[in-house]
């Protein structure tokens, strides 16, 4: 019972915080920022954490799947913005004071603690 709700706690809390993040940016469209098509992939990636994380407290093995596939999903939305922002950290355009450093390694770090905890979940099903 701890892992799924550990598993589900993670895919929750990195549907609803990237989730809200991505609906932000894509808010943007209202006055006149054209969106891509990975924004909206990267959304319903999203969603579908927060689906997963549902699931998972009731069938671990289908809510780990359906994370890795909204992990995936959500790196179209993740993937262009963290490179992007760590490119004009790298070049000078960009200094962040220590909460928003803080905030940056919560987006980068809780994605990954899901995605390890999900693939370990996944590797433990296959070997039982």
């Amino acid at each position: 019972m701890k892992v799924k709700l550990v598993t589900a706690i993670l895919l929750i809390l990195c549907g609803v915080g990237i989730g809200w993040l991505a609906f932000e940016n894509l808010m943007w469209a209202v006055w006149g920022k054209q969106n891509r098509w990975f924004e909206y992939v990267g959304f319903w990636g999203c969603a579908i954490l927060f689906i997963s994380g549902l699931f998972a407290l009731k069938d671990l093995k289908l809510g780990s799947v359906l994370g890795c596939v909204g992990f995936v999903m959500t790196m179209f939305y993740l993937g262009p913005a963290l490179a992007n922002t760590l490119h004009e950290i790298i070049v000078g355009n960009l200094v962040l004071k220590a909460p928003q450093i803080a905030g940056l390694m919560l987006i980068i770090g809780l994605p990954l603690l899901a995605l390890i905890r999900v693939i370990w979940n996944l590797k433990l099903m296959i070997k039982a």
